[in-house]
């Protein structure tokens, strides 16, 4: 293989794995609220989506997070928030009712 094509592979190989590692991570069951400040340390923006739901004024979990996009009112408690950085959009999953714990992140946009 010549050098050109080889040094393409390995750009072409390493692209993925190099957005996967801008995307923000937490370890299960981080309180929402250590993950939020760390998201902000990090340079991720909180953002109100269009369509998100309003935060019901005694529900804890989404009163100053603009960023709540969606919080369930039965079951295991799960909310939606939504962070930006540059072009990248980002979902922060959460459970509990009175204390939420991150569950997951996804890519939204941009990643």
């Amino acid at each position: 293989m010549r050098p050109a094509l080889i040094a393409l592979a390995i750009v072409v190989l390493a692209a993925p794995v190099e957005a996967a590692e801008r995307l923000p991570t937490f370890p299960k069951r981080t309180p929402y609220e250590d993950a939020r400040a760390s998201l902000k340390g990090l340079g991720w923006e909180p953002i109100r989506l269009e369509g998100a739901a309003t935060c019901e004024q005694e529900d804890e979990r989404c009163t100053g997070r603009p960023e709540m996009f969606f919080c369930s009112g039965t079951g295991l408690a799960r909310c939606v928030f939504t962070w930006r950085r540059r072009d990248q959009l980002v979902e922060v999953g959460t459970f509990g009712e009175t204390s939420p714990m991150v569950d997951s992140v996804r890519c939204r946009a941009g990643c």
